[in-house]
């Protein structure tokens, strides 16, 4: 993993001219042939939303409804006593209804709700469907099971459902671009003849811009600022929809195969329908997975899809496609980050597409060549339940 130290100071440099005219180091003619940069492996997030459809935006700002879902399960919040006809529930008490059946499978129990909560403070019947009332615990996980009514009920309302959610993000402007003037672009170089310099530059600011670009969608947050029209906007990136979401975890520094297990088998009860997930992590994460998983780690034919090389793992009924995330390794934080993806949920939404443009002001308006990539672009991540991240998997 890169540190500080291990960092090549770097010149930088606004316009090639007198202060950018080819080193001494770049005269030589004996050179290595060109290198072509591996954009798949480099920024695999990037080129995975491109090849599932990057869908055109026609507004600064993308809009969806994220889906909300009633609760089946609920944790209860402090321990009651067996004889308890009050419990107590971390969150979502207001979705039930009077009559709805709770089972806890640890003390093999069944409860019943008395009267509509529209709080975490449930009012409850003990002792139902001929069994008998324990110890509920803090912690103990609540199956929600269908109301059970009295035959000639026409008069109690159970009404309760969740509202949708309007979600939105914004398009992000991004210009980067580099300069010469005209007479460095017209000199011969190591790299070959007139304008073969100013080739060079456009390749390693396209690298440089790509990498950048692939950065923004793991960590930017979503804001606005300035005033018309000098506004500028920034797109929120999975950390902002993801950081202490529904389906965020901590490992604390250590990931055990059971602790990874459990992480999947989280979100499968999340998400039962799930069959197929990308997991986008640190290689250090994938190292970690491959040690303790060398009997299920499998190579995956998404590798010829995108280009990419990609394991896959097996649990609770979905395969995870192992993907590297180089820009993680950069951290010695990021390398214990990953982010569990359903891709059918996951979109880029492009107001304008990666575009260069050549000299744009052209040789009448300035003795400087100014090259330029430009690119407008957002993302949609929805639900946010569909996904998952997790940090500090180091060990």
């Amino acid at each position: 993993m890169a540190t500080a130290d291990s960092y090549t100071a770097q010149t930088i440099v606004s316009t090639g001219g007198t202060e950018n005219l080819p080193a001494t180091n770049e005269l030589p003619v004996d050179m290595h042939s060109k290198m072509f940069s591996a954009y798949p492996s480099l920024t695999p997030l990037t080129v995975i939303l491109a090849k599932n459809a990057e869908n055109p935006a026609f507004n600064y700002r993308v809009d969806w409804q994220e889906k909300k879902e009633m609760p089946t399960t609920m944790m209860v919040a402090q321990t009651e006593s067996s004889a308890s006809t009050t419990i107590y529930v971390v969150e979502n008490g207001e979705t039930l209804v009077q009559d709805t059946l709770l089972y806890n499978p640890r003390t093999n129990d069944l409860r019943y709700v008395s009267a509509t909560p529209t709080t975490n403070t449930i009012t409850v019947v003990i002792s139902q469907g001929g069994t008998t009332s324990a110890v509920w615990n803090a912690g103990d996980v609540l199956h929600v099971l269908l109301p059970g009514v009295v035959e000639n009920d026409n008069a109690v309302y159970r009404s309760a459902s969740v509202a949708d959610a309007n979600v939105y993000n914004l398009q992000q402007l991004c210009r980067m671009n580099y300069s010469l003037t005209r007479t460095m672009a017209a000199m011969k170089t190591h790299f070959g003849g007139p304008g073969t310099k100013r080739e060079e530059l456009k390749q390693q600011k396209y690298r440089e811009f790509r990498a950048k670009k692939e950065k923004t969608l793991i960590f930017s947050g979503r804001a606005t600022g300035g005033t018309v029209p000098a506004t500028r906007r920034q797109m929120g990136g999975l950390r902002h929809w993801l950081y202490d979401g529904t389906l965020y975890k901590d490992f604390g520094g250590i990931m055990t195969e059971t602790g990874f297990r459990n992480f999947i088998g989280d979100y499968k009860d999340q998400n039962p329908e799930a069959t197929n997930v990308n997991l986008l992590a640190a290689g250090n994460v994938l190292d970690i997975i491959s040690d303790f998983g060398r009997d299920k780690v499998r190579l995956s034919p998404m590798s010829k899809t995108y280009g990419l090389d990609i394991s896959t793992y097996k649990s609770r009924g979905i395969t995870v496609n192992l993907i590297p995330m180089p820009m993680l390794d950069e951290s010695d934080v990021t390398a214990g980050w990953g982010f569990l993806l359903d891709m059918e949920r996951i979109m880029m939404k492009t107001l304008a597409r990666d575009t260069f443009y050549g000299d744009a002001l052209g040789v009448g308006q300035s003795e400087r060549i100014h090259d330029l990539y430009r690119c407008q672009f957002s993302l949609i991540l929805a639900n946010e339940s569909k996904h998952a991240m997790f940090v500090g998997a180091l060990l």
